[in-house]
């Protein structure tokens, strides 16, 4: 009943369709489909999985909308443009509304079928054409993107304003990729706090990009060793940063130097948890000159004292020591302690 109801609407809509002068396309093949000229309409119908076409040749370059109201449905209905060869221009699909706009931008002198399909139920509609104003009010986003590692991997980000009924578009903002990530400290002293620092992002035009558009996060910021700044991008923006910063161990003190037996001296110093030994230097030169210099490597943080021995007897020695931290198979150095000195016996 409901087929017969549209197949009559339809033909009362051709015969109507007539007396203005517009075209009726009962067509279900490319070959025999009816022309449609600019401005004009045309009636036409399909059943259940069949589809409807309407042929038009533009006779200049441009860009045409081609305007489809429902008469008869039940469901919904997909609307394309495409040529002879099967080549789509554009693909819409109503969504349940009576109203439908397919617009693309054609050629001048080809020809180009307007082609309907229901999967579910059969239809009737009116069909007209006429050009197309474009509405970019449809945005997509495509952020910028970082890769540390391999600089050609690089690329910009953009918004894309995108017409509504056509797949024209045009670019209203881009993002000029990232060059560099910075960060203000690379070196601290450990001090029992965490340690942060400012960021500073580059693109490649030289302008900083704003902090909106990343995320910094730390890990092992607490204690001496190496600091893991991770820069995550977001927004504009896509990919991560990693930065290596150390944490130097503190300053250490000596608590005692003294020489109590010939040749010999007793370097003492407090036991610090956070470090993985120590150096010792001393010298009996004032700036610890290379040639009259020597350096004791002691190899565990619970040591706290050091005898040293054949040493120059009667001579004036000054004493230095530091800390040093191993992390990720290196040595990290604190700063050198206030030199003592000794007179040997």
């Amino acid at each position: 009943m409901k087929k017969t109801f549209s197949i009559f609407l339809s033909l009362l809509l051709a015969i109507s369709c007539l007396s203005v002068g517009s075209i009726n396309a009962f067509a279900n093949t490319k070959k025999t489909a009816q022309e449609i000229y600019l401005n004009s309409s045309a009636a036409v119908w399909g059943d259940l999985g069949n589809k409807a076409y309407v042929e038009f040749t533009p006779s200049y370059t441009g860009s045409f909308e081609f305007y489809c109201f429902n008469q008869s449905y039940g469901g919904n209905i997909m609307a394309s443009i495409e040529d002879f060869s099967g080549e789509t221009y554009n693909t819409v699909l109503n969504d349940n509304n009576p109203n439908l706009i397919c617009a693309a931008t054609l050629e001048a002198g080809k020809t180009y079928y307007y082609v309907l399909e229901s999967a579910s139920v059969s239809f009737s509609n009116v069909v007209s054409v006429r050009n197309h104003n474009h509405d970019f009010s449809l945005y997509k986003s495509y952020p910028a993107h970082y890769d540390q590692y391999d600089s050609a991997q690089n690329y910009d980000g953009y918004v894309e304003s995108i017409c509504t009924y056509c797949p024209e578009y045009i670019k209203n903002a881009s993002f000029p990729a990232v060059s560099s990530v910075k960060a203000k400290t690379k070196s601290f002293t450990y001090n029992k706090k965490k340690k942060t620092t400012s960021v500073k992002v580059y693109d490649r035009m030289g302008n900083v990009v704003s902090p909106s558009n990343y995320t910094v996060s730390y890990k092992n910021n607490t204690k001496p060793g190496y600091l893991t700044l991770t820069v995550k991008f977001k927004g504009n923006y896509s990919g991560t940063a990693i930065i290596k910063l150390t944490i130097k161990p503190k300053k250490e003190t000596l608590s005692s130097l003294k020489s109590t037996k010939k040749k010999k001296m007793t370097v003492k110093w407090k036991k610090d948890k956070t470090v993985t030994g120590y150096q010792i230097q001393y010298s009996t030169s004032k700036k610890y000159a290379k040639k009259s210099t020597k350096t004791v490597t002691i190899s565990k943080k619970s040591t706290t004292s050091k005898t040293i021995s054949k040493l120059k007897s009667k001579k004036k020695y000054y004493v230095r020591i530091r800390a040093y931290k191993k992390s990720s198979g290196k040595k990290i150095y604190g700063a050198w302690s206030k030199t003592k000195t000794v007179k040997v016996k």
